[in-house]
């Protein structure tokens, strides 16, 4: 009986240090849990991509804006945010082009965006050397200001605009973080059915080169933000 006494005595003196190598220290882990995951960002941004095949849409262009981001649940965000673009686009205007070639431009158009979306943190509730990559998806409005110089009836008007975005935050002390995100935006366009009436029609301003009177357009987007995390 003895023996065996002195043989647990010996377990429970060696198993304190033998425990404490067992996984990773805390203080050189170097993932550590997000504690703020409500915040607010300025941001900003170019949108590139597609004009249509008539070039009438507008695209390539800066912006600015500011986003509201708060936790939903576990590794999952939701945003909402408005922005300015301003973009360009070509305009058909039979008044001051020649008769042989009505587009002209490029003109400025300025869209305001309006939107909400939803982020899944790739790695959880906690950053991986202070960085947190993440994937989503948004959904939101883009609203086309008038442009004068376009004397042909198209107008941008208002438009649905969603698609999937990737992006990475960065902390880089305390509750500033940095932010880079890569965004595949679609919106449609919808043309006055002028532009599909044959020539000598009366109306018609251009020869009809496209099959349909709307067209989805694609725009990739960059965006760059800094932001300040908060408890709420």
């Amino acid at each position: 009986m003895s023996k065996v006494v002195r043989a647990l005595a010996l377990c429970i003196l060696v198993s304190p240090p033998l425990a404490a190598q067992v996984g990773h220290d805390p203080e050189r882990s170097p993932y550590h849990p997000i504690l703020l995951r409500t915040s607010i960002s300025a941001m900003g941004h170019y949108i590139a991509g597609s004009s249509g095949k008539l070039g009438v849409g507008p695209s390539d262009g800066p912006g600015v804006g500011l986003r509201y981001e708060m936790r939903l649940t576990g590794p999952t965000d939701v945003f909402a945010s408005v922005a300015w673009s301003g973009l360009e686009r070509m305009v058909v205007d039979t008044a001051t082009a020649a008769a042989d070639d009505p587009i002209s431009g490029p003109v400025n158009q300025s869209v305001l965006f309006g939107e909400a979306g939803i982020l899944i943190l790739l790695t959880g509730d906690k950053t991986w050397n202070r960085l947190a990559p993440y994937l989503g998806a948004n959904l939101g409005l883009a609203f086309g200001a008038s442009v004068p110089q376009d004397s042909s009836g198209y107008s941008f008007k208002t438009k649905f605009v969603s698609g999937p975005l990737l992006g990475l935050k960065f902390y880089a002390a305390g509750s500033v973080f940095l932010r880079v995100e890569g965004r595949l935006q679609f919106w449609r366009l919808k043309y006055p059915s002028s532009y599909f009436l044959a020539p000598g029609d009366g109306d018609s301003v251009l020869d009809p080169t496209v099959d349909s009177e709307s067209e989805w357009t694609t725009h990739p987007t960059l965006l760059v933000g800094l932001g300040y995390a908060f408890r709420f």
